[in-house]
């Protein structure tokens, strides 16, 4: 027999691929990786499991699954076919699965677990199933209550399959009311281990409390959904060693910051391309006492844009008598008198806020030492990162904007200072014999300004990116000046307009005394004691009301964390002494550990997706305990961890979401999993060998490609030696349908895996020995009743093997018409089915045609 099984050898054993049916690439999938389970195909390839055949299970099929799988599995080991049709297999399944008759798409881990047990029952050794009960703990010790729950499980179920492939885990429940805790120890036939949820790349700005220090720009890969602020703060604090608590994150728009956002806030709606900002603050413990913690955003004085048009009427300046006034609280807008500016206040009130350069930031310094040359010096070192400030050199002949462009005499050109401050005066003065506008609010609306224009001598600056806005000028108006409530700008009297324009509008050029350095608070050597000081610092209270600071000296500023500061750059070009400021890209530099963030985005280990499956989750309401303490159902916390692991363990990624009762989608991403050594022993927390690890090889991988509403499944795997699953009796092969080809290992790792099968090191299954069950085995009193089963069973066997010789015989000769005895063995001629095939494929395409085409062109003509 073996010379002749020798000669009828088409392909070496194991490259026997699996006719499709019509869509069963999902059973031939199935199929192919579990015949490379060494001890499953031993098992059955020495008709080793013929003696453990529960022919009486109600929950069976009598045998005819076991015979039907075993006869398949010969066929595949065989080498007497390049393909062979597991119509029967098919077959036998369906008349226990009704899901499964027919040709439609169907799960390949799915019927993975139904072939399985169906398996199981029909060779469960158990002939009579006692009735058991949950085992409780109890508070008793995890390793009794285990151990019983399994003695238990056995009672009923006991066969091969469950030897090899199932495994224990422990099941922990906490009521969030009462705290009961309930712990069972259930089995388990594979590991459905859930994927870390898609990521996004967020980029985040790092400021450290030292100002000299360059921002640090980092990219931080979270989850899309269900994720908090807590991981980027905790991703940060790993790069820069910093203490998560001394970390704040914030969310900038248009240069002001938009939110603050707390660990515990989520970043569902936060996109890749929002602006986040990261502070580091000093901590009170470090500097032994309060820590006051400030944001500061920056404006300029004036905004440097012209104004062309009255923002009313839309009328455009005609003449230099014309000239358009300016809106005294953002600058922004210019009219050309009054009642324009009375027409446009009702749409303007909403927008008329100064705009803001550069980047905010956030400031924390001691109380003690909150003076304010400190502030200056941290508010100019951060700036810098931000801002372009050029000044212009000072020119003690300089002209007004107004004078400038008008001819000039040789005997006035001495007196230009006094000229431009006689115009601003002029201009403060007529503005202050304006009317009152009360708002619909009750806000006032504000004065004018008239238009400054550009110094002709003033050079251009480079294009920098950033918002460039405008801000609140230190023009003087009249006692009678009608400013907004709520500008909370003060402004000078009219007998202090003098001194303004002579530049001496309350300066802040006074000398910064540069400080000690205090424990974990540095700050550079040259300060802002080394030249003029080009901004001043407003301080706005919590009611959005805005002051001006006073340099008090080494007497600290009394300021609390519900206010914030406003850097404002002395930029009007009416002064003597001027700065052009600009925002400008931000100067970092970029983190080298976060280079690669992005290629990891979507990239996961499998140790990530068991990390998921024993991490803690509270229960949806529709899937609510049962508390025995409360008598309720509660929404309890529920973990999952491993106790006992089996020989062969299977894995599978769950790949397939559920959003709605209509809806399903499909993860794609990228799960590295290990081809060697995969050591559980950090996740099995129950049985353990102090000598032998819980190492695992892999040895199959079941692949699927495409989508929800169509794909195709394939399959990897290898024949473990029988002694060593780190070699391989037969090498790498991969299955698609009827074809196999031999891979590299290094191709077994995609995107595409959906389950997977592992076996341990050095744990053999020891098989039962052949033959008739022995008199003391409680089957041999069922052997009489079940010889009518057996026989039947026999010649199911005989007729698998009659119909296995017919197809491979068909398989030699296609063209050979089906003889009657092969039509009464087999249930069809192949040829006559791949006909059938033939014609509902080229039906369903017909079908397709018409509805892709030919369906819309009547739609349209209808509606036409």
């Amino acid at each position: 027999e073996e010379e002749e099984e020798e000669d009828k050898k088409v392909c070496l054993p194991g490259f026997t691929g699996l006719v499709n049916l019509g869509n069963t690439c999902f059973m031939n999938s199935v199929i192919q990786s579990l015949s490379n389970t060494r001890e499953l195909r031993d098992y059955f390839h020495d008709r080793s499991f013929k003696s453990e055949i529960n022919y009486s299970n109600p929950l069976g099929t009598g045998g005819r699954l076991a015979i039907g799988f075993a006869v398949l599995l010969r066929a595949l080991w065989k080498g007497t076919h390049h393909a062979f049709q597991p119509s029967k297999l098919k077959a036998i399944v369906a008349s226990k699965a009704s899901q499964f008759t027919g040709y439609a798409q169907h799960d390949a881990q799915e019927f993975m677990a139904f072939l399985l047990d169906g398996l199981h029952e029909d060779l469960n050794r158990i002939q009579i199933k006692p009735y058991t009960e949950t085992v409780d703990s109890d508070g008793r010790p995890d390793e009794v209550v285990a151990e019983e729950a399994w003695q238990r499980h056995k009672m009923r179920n006991d066969s091969f399959i469950v030897d090899l492939f199932q495994g224990q885990y422990k099941s922990k429940l906490v009521c969030p009311v009462c705290s009961k805790v309930s712990i069972t120890f259930d089995p388990f036939l594979y590991l459905p281990v859930p994927l870390p949820q898609k990521q996004k790349v967020l980029t985040i700005y790092y400021f450290a409390k030292e100002p000299h220090k360059k921002p640090v720009k980092f990219l931080v890969s979270i989850s899309k959904e269900n994720s908090t602020a807590r991981e980027v703060l905790e991703s940060i604090s790993h790069s820069v060693r910093v203490n998560p608590e001394n970390l704040r994150l914030a969310e900038v728009i248009k240069s002001h910051f938009h939110r603050m956002y707390l660990p515990s806030h989520s970043l569902d709606s936060v996109s890749p391309t929002d602006l986040l900002l990261c502070f580091e603050v000093l901590s009170p413990d470090l500097a032994k006492e309060r820590v006051v913690e400030l944001q500061v955003q920056q404006r300029p004085q004036v905004p440097s844009g012209p104004i062309t048009k009255c923002a009313a009427c839309q009328k455009k300046q005609q003449s230099e008598e014309e000239k358009l006034k300016r809106c005294t609280r953002c600058y922004r807008v210019g009219y050309c008198n009054v009642d324009c500016q009375r027409k446009h206040w009702q749409d303007h009130k909403t927008s008329c806020r100064p705009q803001n350069i550069g980047f905010p930031f956030l400031i924390s310094v001691p109380e003690s030492r909150l003076t304010y040359a400190r502030l200056a010096q941290l508010l100019e070192g951060y700036a810098r990162y931000s801002v372009s400030v050029f000044q212009p050199p000072f020119q003690m002949g300089r002209m007004s904007p107004e004078q400038s462009l008008q001819p000039q005499l040789p005997d006035k050109q001495e007196l230009p200072a006094r000229s431009s401050c006689a115009t601003v005066v002029s201009a403060a003065a007529a503005s202050a014999t304006m009317a009152t506008m009360e708002s619909g609010e009750g806000a006032r609306a504000p004065h004018f300004l008239q238009e400054p224009q550009p110094s002709l001598s003033a050079p251009e600056l480079q294009p920098e990116m950033g918002d460039s806005g405008a801000v609140r000028s230190k023009v003087p108006m009249g006692r009678s000046s009608l400013l907004s409530l709520d500008s909370g700008f003060s402004e000078p009297p009219l007998d202090a307009r003098a001194d303004v324009c002579m530049e001496k509008e309350l300066p802040v050029e006074r000398a910064s005394k540069p400080e000690a350095a205090i424990p974990g608070y540095q700050h550079p050597v040259e300060g802002p004691s080394s030249h003029t000081i080009q901004f001043y610092i407003n301080k706005i209270d919590a009611s959005n009301k805005e002051q001006k600071l006073e340099d008090k000296g080494d007497t600290p500023i009394d300021l609390t964390n519900d206010c914030s500061l406003a850097l404002v750059w002395k930029n009007n070009e009416r002064m003597k002494e001027f700065v052009l400021v600009q925002s400008k890209e931000l100067e970092c530099v970029e983190d080298p550990g976060s280079a690669s963030e992005a290629a990891r985005a979507g990239h996961f280990t499998l140790e990530q997706c068991l990390n998921l499956f024993t991490k803690p989750e509270v229960l949806a309401p529709e899937e609510a305990w049962y508390c025995p303490k409360c008598k309720q159902h509660r929404e309890a916390s529920k973990q999952l961890m491993l106790w006992r692991l089996p020989n062969v363990l299977i894995i599978q990624l769950k790949r397939f979401s559920f959003r709605s009762f209509i809806w399903r989608d499909k993860i794609n991403d990228m799960v590295d999993f290990p081809v060697r050594s995969l050591d559980l022993s950090k996740f099995c927390i129950g049985q353990k060998d102090e000598q032998q690890l819980p190492m695992y090889d892999l040895y199959a991988v079941i692949n699927h490609y495409g989508g929800m509403i169509g794909g195709h499944y394939t399959a990897y795997a290898r024949l473990p030696n029988d002694k060593n699953s780190q070699r391989s009796d037969v090498g790498w092969r991969l299955f698609d349908d009827s074809t196999v080809t031999t891979v590299d290992e290094s191709q077994v790792v995609t995107r595409y895996a959906y389950v997977l099968f592992y076996r341990r090191r050095n744990s053999p299954v020891e098989r039962p020995p052949r033959g008739p069950p022995h008199p003391t085995d409680p089957r041999a009193e069922l052997a009489p009743s079940a010889e009518a089963a057996a026989s039947q069973a026999s010649l199911l066997w005989q007729e698998l093997e009659a119909e296995e010789e017919a197809a491979r015989r068909l398989m030699r000769n296609p063209w050979r018409p089906c003889s009657r005895r092969t039509k009464h063995l087999a249930s069809e001629c192949p040829d006559e089915g791949h006909v059938r095939y033939f014609v509902l494929g080229t039906m369903a395409a017909i079908v397709a045609l018409f509805l892709n085409v030919f369906y819309p062109l009547i739609y349209q003509t209808r509606w036409r």
